[in-house]
């Protein structure tokens, strides 16, 4: 019995010795299985490193592409801050463009509205476009009419300036009158007396001057002599110089009394005479108050004065 645990580890020692014998063998296979993929890994190994070299040099060059690429964001950084401060003004811009906008859109329905009415109002624009033609029409074929008068005219005119000397000697004469006339006289009436010399070869026929407006016995005698004169005096330009649609204006502040006379047509009094006739409408104020609107007809005489037409 004392012998039996030599024994034991002598087994031990011997299953030991077979088992290390055994992964010797085993090592000895696996070397073998190994050494024979040797050749195949070298080989492996070595086209492994024909792709890293390209490789190895392309990151060389990305390597050197770094710094550059370093610098680049660095002064990006920098940008960022203006960038930022920027858009955070553009932000505070935002709520004004909002407002404004808001208020753009409560104009939107006004506008329509206002573009509405114009277009409400177009036909009658166009009516007064049509009407306006018309009288173009009109004043072009008086035009016309008017042509054949101006040898006439010429010679009239030729005739008055050979009439001036002798005016002018009337005029010495009369403007020693004047002077006689104004030592017995007021000073209204010398003004009216001048009045006379002046537009004598215009003049009206008899009292034309009185009648003009065409007012009552009773209305007449709310205006004085400057009022008569007055509108004779516009009459008379409107007659003599006065273009279809222009209006005149006058006024007398010591009487509280103004008016507006326009002319509003110019025509001949037949096809054949070539005498000259107009229209002329007379408004008369009084306090502000409207005293009379009328019409008067004026056509020349033969003596080239303008008289009530018939």
């Amino acid at each position: 019995m004392k012998d039996s645990p030599k024994q034991f580890a002598t087994v031990l020692l011997s299953l030991s010795l077979f088992a290390l014998a055994g992964a010797i063998v085993y090592f000895t296979y696996e070397m073998a299985s190994v050494s024979k993929q040797i050749p195949d890994i070298l080989v492996r190994i070595d086209n492994t490193t024909e792709k890293i070299e390209p490789i190895i040099d392309e990151v060389s060059e990305i390597v050197d592409l770094v710094p550059p690429i370093l610098k680049e964001v660095e002064a990006t950084r920098k940008l960022i801050p203006p960038i930022l401060k920027e858009v955070e003004q553009t932000r505070k811009m935002i709520p004004p463009i909002l407002d404004e906008v808001a208020q753009t859109r409560q104009q939107i329905p006004v506008v329509l509205k206002e573009s509405e009415a114009i277009r409400g109002d177009l036909p009658a624009v166009l009516v007064s476009v049509d009407k306006a033609s018309a009288a173009v029409t009109d004043v072009a074929q008086q035009v016309e009419k008017t042509r054949p008068l101006i040898p006439k005219v010429i010679k009239e005119v030729e005739t008055t300036r050979e009439s001036i000397p002798g005016m002018m000697d009337r005029a010495d004469v009369l403007i020693e009158k004047a002077r006689v006339a104004g030592k017995e006289a007021s000073q209204g009436a010398v003004t009216g007396f001048f009045k006379g010399i002046i537009l004598a070869p215009f003049a009206l026929v008899g009292d034309a001057g009185k009648s003009i407006i065409g007012l009552s016995e009773t209305e007449a005698k709310q205006l004085d002599e400057t009022d008569f004169d007055l509108v004779e005096q516009v009459v008379l330009e409107l007659l003599n110089t006065g273009v279809k649609g222009e209006q005149r204006q006058w006024e007398n502040s010591g009487n509280n009394t103004h008016g507006v006379v326009s002319l509003i047509n110019i025509y001949e009094k037949d096809d054949f005479s070539g005498i000259e006739c107009r229209t002329l409408e007379l408004k008369l104020y009084k306090n502000d108050e409207e005293m009379q609107d009328a019409n008067r007809a004026f056509c020349k005489d033969d003596e080239g004065k303008w008289d009530f037409a018939e």
